[in-house]
């Protein structure tokens, strides 16, 4: 199982996963990112967290086994 973490002490709020995965992430009335799917278990969700992951300017979003 693998779940979402972003560490918002790094967190930029640039808005890119939000922005291009909103089905796993939504911006909170502050612009910071809220998680929608912490534990994502279908291989699209994972996919999306993963390029979430990987688009972030920051690097504050991570993919963890949980």
């Amino acid at each position: 199982m693998k779940k979402v973490v972003v560490d918002l002490k790094i967190c930029l709020k640039a808005g890119q996963c939000y922005y291009l995965q909103p089905t796993i992430f939504k911006a909170d009335p502050q612009g910071w990112p809220d998680i929608l799917i912490e534990f994502p278990e279908e291989d699209d969700d994972v996919e999306a967290a993963e390029d979430a992951a990987e688009i972030c300017p920051s690097g504050a979003i991570t993919i963890e086994d949980a």
